[in-house]
């Protein structure tokens, strides 16, 4: 049974978003329960959900809540088993565990007067529960998207889609086709390559990777996670110098990306087949890790054909667009996946989904559903990060402690925001991602909860630094402090401003000491007079 009436939170999903969704509400005094229809905490890391050779695209350092660090026995970019052993121990450390429900899927969300009904099918059976509030945490990694192809039925092998090729010996001795051109196609190619008789990528256009190390061993998120970075793109609303980059001073801007473009290239060694046809930031929503495959396929264990599959003639062959056909026993579909709420009622789901776009304000609330909340639906370069941040506006949100526009403008300001997307994130418009504009979404909320978007002592650390999670491990104090006295924490900060200004006084006070010192040849004059 949840708890009395008036803080009950059902949370749904216990993946990254949902523990520490959890974790934020629980501490603020609400009463928790997480729903999981998996056996295990973890949502896309769990086990049976990786594939072989899987590792995060961060290092440990930015793929972290901000008040749990890895273990230092962790690699640098932790592998998936690494990632649930850490997530376990978050759960442990912050006592979670208790406000789990694992293998209890939730079937169906709907209103009761002024809260909600959540129905679970579990092993007891069927039950369902009232509660106050909704914290979705589902994820946008839902469903498989698998395209569908002419004459499928007529291949002898078989079809997966990459979340299900999590079995090696899947591999062994087979002719393996990979489709798609993403990180997860480059991680099932490389994984199969060491295995498989024959391996094959298959895809319409090469996406840009990113290094995993720079020169000198600096992990690469260390150069791309800062703020000075990410200003280089274009945000929905810029400051004073993004205005430059954007406006009088682009052609800074288009050399940056001119000369990143170019080392990405050099540092990876990218077989020409896999150089993207335009230059960064085109094609960032689907960044990755990717220096593994292009290893393996400077030295021929992969294959590369830059088409489509058409179809499948009989047997165990593909045909490719161009006429071609491919031997294979096994086709991985890397392609992606489709976002879904299969639990809303119709009701809710009109309110949340608009012509398959998210309708929700700062990522998180639907602007006619205050109590009903979405963590996790900003995916981004650093998501324990955003998830978190999010997890504390939304807690401050269903306390009464977070003043938002009316509906309306609300509405208008995501519908803003999704033609932003459209133009900037093409890829990735369905209104769930934000990407590399990680600082700029964070400020968002940060600024919503009336607390300091600058986290570090001075403008050095601030945007040439990387963008840790731990700058954010003090926001749950600030917030306290903010409600009991209804001030904002205040934090030296040493601005370009105050650097500026600090220099030219040094500057003029040095030129008046030396316009008030006697010179030595004059005071020898009065002497010898």
């Amino acid at each position: 049974m949840m708890g009395e009436p008036g803080n009950r939170v059902g949370v749904i999903g216990a993946g990254i978003a949902g523990l520490v969704t959890a974790k934020v509400l629980r501490d603020d005094g609400f009463d928790v329960t997480v729903f999981e229809k998996e056996p295990a905490v973890g949502g896309v890391w769990i086990k049976p959900r990786t594939y072989p050779g899987l590792r995060t695209n961060n290092s440990r350092y930015t793929y972290a809540f901000s008040d749990h660090p890895y273990a230092r026995t962790a690699d640098v970019f932790p592998t998936a088993e690494q990632v649930r052993e850490y997530l376990a121990s978050y759960v442990a450390r912050f006592g979670l565990a208790a406000l789990v429900r694992l293998s209890t899927e939730v079937v169906r969300v709907s209103r009761r007067g002024g809260g909600f009904e959540i129905t679970v099918h579990s092993p007891d059976g069927p039950a369902s529960l009232p509660c106050d509030f909704v914290a979705v945490c589902a994820g946008v990694f839902s469903e498989p998207h698998v395209p569908e192809i002419e004459s499928a039925d007529r291949f002898a092998g078989m079809l997966l889609h990459s979340s299900e090729a999590t079995d090696p010996a899947l591999f062994a001795g087979r002719r393996v086709v990979v489709v798609g051109a993403g990180k997860s196609a480059l991680d099932c190619a490389a994984s199969a390559a060491s295995r498989a008789k024959t391996c094959t990528l298959v895809f319409r256009k090469p996406h840009w990777m990113a290094p995993r190390w720079l020169p000198g061993r600096i992990p690469g998120d260390w150069l791309y996670l800062t703020r000075l970075t990410e200003s280089f793109f274009r945000y929905h609303r810029l400051n004073r110098f993004e205005r430059f980059l954007h406006g009088p001073g682009e052609a800074l801007t288009r050399l940056f990306w001119w000369f990143a473009s170019g080392q990405f290239r050099l540092l990876l060694r990218m077989p020409a087949a896999m150089v993207p046809d335009e230059r960064l930031p085109a094609g960032v929503e689907n960044f990755g890790i990717g220096q593994e495959f292009y290893d393996l396929a400077r030295g021929g264990q992969v294959h590369t054909r830059r088409d489509e599959i058409a179809g499948f003639p009989g047997g165990t062959e593909v045909r490719l667009a161009s006429g071609e056909c491919i031997g294979a026993d096994v086709v991985i579909f890397a392609t992606g996946w489709r976002q879904s709420l299969p639990f809303l009622t119709p009701e809710l789901q009109s309110a949340v989904l608009r012509d398959g776009q998210f309708q929700l304000y700062r990522h998180i609330l639907p602007p006619t559903e205050p109590r009903l909340g979405f963590v996790g639906y900003a995916s981004s370069t650093a998501c324990q990060l955003t998830s978190e941040v999010s997890a504390h506006w939304l807690s401050q949100r269903f306390r009464g402690g977070l003043t938002l526009p009316a509906a309306d403008v609300m509405q208008a300001e995501v519908d803003r925001i999704g033609a932003w997307l459209r133009d900037a994130l093409p890829a990735r418009a369905q209104g769930y991602y934000v990407g590399p504009l990680l600082a700029h979404h964070i400020d968002d909320l940060v600024s919503d909860m009336g607390l300091p978007t600058r986290r570090t002592s001075n403008f050095v650390t601030e945007y040439l630094g990387p963008f840790l999670p731990a700058r954010y491990r003090d926001l749950a104090e600030e917030r306290r402090l903010a409600r009991s006295d209804g001030m904002q924490s205040r934090r030296f900060y040493l601005s370009v401003g105050h650097a500026t200004a600090g220099l030219a006084a040094l500057t003029l006070a040095h030129a008046a000491g030396r316009r008030r010192r006697p010179s030595c040849g004059g005071g020898r004059r009065g002497a010898t007079d």
